[in-house]
């Protein structure tokens, strides 16, 4: 059903909006969602801080879906012509994936929504950083791969190995090829090279797993953004990988000999 704005409620259409994604009405649930950022921009005087301040709130109450939609129209208020609203947009990124982390620990019966409908719009953000040219090359990569990882995390979270693996060598190659020996100085890059080595040990190869888990070890020892105790449990976190993919290794060479 199509509704008509003018006869229609905010939170209406707000609760038209969760209906229409849980269906997976995506068209609708957009037009929905332009419907809604039209009248907040006409009828409330607030900024995008606020409106992500209040997506947060909700998905704190356990409003997931609702948080997704303001996600989406606050990422599409900060613009993407300033490092400021990168880092926005990016934020925003990070709060879908918060919800649909909290979305699935209620109910996995979600994840082909999640899979289908949701992530896309994560990776429109990416998007609308990639299109970004009023920064500086670093800036706006260094905020794309965070967005990047964000889509890993919720590939993981819907058991979508093929697309992660994809997204994780992306998001490292972006890095290296921009970043080059300094790309170890930011956590991001640590996080990806030990996420992908967790891909590649839940997908049968634990040799790949190792020397990616190694890596994000070197890697964290040199990220600048981090303080000691976050190193040292994402240190940690590695080498309980390493260990991981050897026992994996130790359980495929028995099963061949």
């Amino acid at each position: 059903m199509k509704f008509d704005p003018a006869v229609i409620g905010s939170k209406d259409l707000v609760n038209h909006y969760r209906c229409c994604m849980l269906a997976g009405e995506t068209e609708e649930a957009m037009r929905i969602k332009e419907q809604l950022k039209k009248l907040i921009k006409e009828k409330f005087q607030t900024t995008p801080n606020e409106i992500k301040t209040f997506a947060h709130t909700i998905r704190g109450e356990g409003r997931d879906m609702e948080a997704i939609l303001f996600y989406q129209i606050v990422a599409e208020f900060y613009g993407n012509q300033s490092k400021a609203g990168l880092v926005g947009i990016r934020n925003c990124a990070w709060g879908i994936k918060e919800s649909i982390k909290a979305m699935l620990s209620r109910d996995k019966e979600l994840k082909p929504i999640v899979r289908t409908h949701v992530i896309p719009l994560m990776r429109d953000m990416r998007e609308m950083i990639r299109r970004s040219d009023d920064v500086s090359e670093e800036d706006r990569c260094l905020e794309e791969v965070w967005c990047l990882h964000c889509i890993g995390w919720s590939e993981y979270l819907v058991d979508d190995w093929i697309n992660r693996e994809s997204t994780l060598e992306e998001a490292i190659a972006i890095m290296e090829r921009v970043f080059k020996e300094r790309a170890g100085k930011y956590v991001v890059y640590g996080s990806c090279l030990n996420n992908l080595g967790h891909t590649y040990n839940n997908t049968s190869r634990p040799n790949d797993a190792c020397q990616y888990y190694r890596k994000a070890i070197a890697a964290y020892g040199k990220a600048e953004d981090i303080d000691d105790d976050e190193r040292a449990r994402k240190i940690a976190n590695s080498k309980q990988g390493v260990k991981n993919a050897k026992s994996e290794m130790t359980i495929i060479q028995s099963f061949l000999s």
